[in-house]
């Protein structure tokens, strides 16, 4: 039976985005008081983050929005929610998944989260890295031994008598 070590950051993260998901929920069944404000960051880069192009260009790798008083449909899922929220006097529709949430924040009663981020674009990088690195390595270690091996020669030429 294979052992596993517990990963607490994914678990708590988990439940960190759970309380956001409550969060949010509430908001959208108004049972949440209007002086609270909510802003929340995100990856814009996670694949299942919908913007329109417009905004993925303004914001390549991240991008707050806030909740407050403008906001239209906001829409609760399982995985993500759907909000409709107004840039430059124009609505845009945005679909943000939980996973893709770095930061959540509600001034109001002072209250901030921060989350362990790792979207999968990320863990695939880093995995390409840690494969790069191993690979690097084999390498350093062949050429290591490589080396070593042709130190182990000894040339004798220098030991033999020179006849002149």
């Amino acid at each position: 039976m294979e052992k596993n070590f517990i990963d607490y950051g994914k678990r708590i993260n988990k439940a960190l985005l759970q309380v956001i998901r409550g969060i949010l929920t509430d908001l959208s069944e108004s049972k949440i008081s209007s002086n609270h404000c909510f802003y929340i960051t995100f990856d814009t880069n996670h694949p299942n983050v919908m913007i329109s192009p417009k905004l993925k260009r303004e914001y390549p790798k991240e991008i707050t929005i806030v909740i407050q008083n403008q906001f239209w449909n906001l829409e609760i899922n399982k995985n993500s929610f759907n909000v409709t929220l107004s840039f430059n006097r124009k609505k845009e529709i945005l679909t943000i998944p939980f996973e893709s949430i770095s930061k959540f924040n509600d001034p109001f009663v002072k209250f901030s989260l921060q989350l362990e981020f790792r979207s999968k674009t990320n863990l695939e990088n880093e995995e390409s890295k840690s494969l790069k690195n191993s690979e690097n390595t084999k390498k350093r270690k062949k050429a290591i031994r490589k080396n070593n091996q042709s130190n182990k020669v000894i040339k004798l030429d220098k030991f033999r008598k020179r006849k002149e």
